[in-house]
């Protein structure tokens, strides 16, 4: 059975991967994925961009989270993160963010890259990734909304006609998912099931419990 290190997660993680045939553990050593959760805003200094009025971030949080992704680095574990935690490991490994977005409260469908497969999804999220150079795009959406953002001290913002929600960092082994797997209502099992198979795309981790 694989392991995961949750950081940060409340019950609603723990049931998620549980769910998925993950044992979680409580040490990183221990750990064959390090999954970082949601929460606040990413902390513009770690990208180099000013902050935002609507960005409220913890540099304390992002502080300890950093160490814990660099130690997962050293030990080769992969690290998964959801939301919040897709944002930050987005930003460690070489993105940046759209500071503000309006219009991302709402569900709706994403789309894969790879297999044209439509996926409906939560979005509760008020900032989006801006992927690095390095980034593979997985999955987007199409929401339109307008977004805000500062390319180091110059404020920009358009309206977008495609929102990244999914990416993928080979070179870090991150793997940024946006949207809100632990979310077990019935319309959200097939972005339960997607998440659970990106695992396995990208990880090789088998998910017996989700075929049921």
């Amino acid at each position: 059975m694989k392991k995961v290190l949750i950081i940060a997660g409340d019950d609603d993680y723990k049931r998620l991967f549980i769910f998925l045939g993950f044992e979680v553990v409580q040490e990183l050593h221990k750990a064959d994925l390090v999954c970082f959760t949601g929460g606040q805003d990413v902390t513009p200094k770690l990208y180099g961009d000013k902050k935002h009025a609507y960005t409220y971030n913890s540099f304390h949080r992002d502080e300890s989270e950093a160490l814990i992704f660099h130690k997962a680095k050293h030990l080769g574990i992969p690290c998964v993160g959801i939301c919040r935690g897709a944002q930050f490991l987005n930003v460690m490994s070489g993105g940046r963010m759209y500071q503000h977005v309006a219009g991302h409260t709402v569900g709706h469908t994403i789309t894969d890259t790879q297999s044209g497969e439509q996926v409906y999804v939560s979005s509760t999220h008020h900032q989006m990734m801006l992927p690095g150079e390095d980034a593979e795009i997985i999955a987007t959406g199409n929401q339109k909304g307008r977004r805000e953002w500062y390319d180091g001290e110059i404020f920009k913002s358009d309206i977008s006609d495609k929102d990244v929600e999914v990416v993928f960092y080979e070179g870090t082994q991150s793997l940024c998912f946006q949207p809100h797997p632990e979310f077990s209502s019935v319309e959200y099992l097939g972005m339960r099931k997607y998440f659970a198979e990106l695992l396995d795309r990208f990880f090789s981790f088998t998910k017996q419990a989700v075929a049921a």
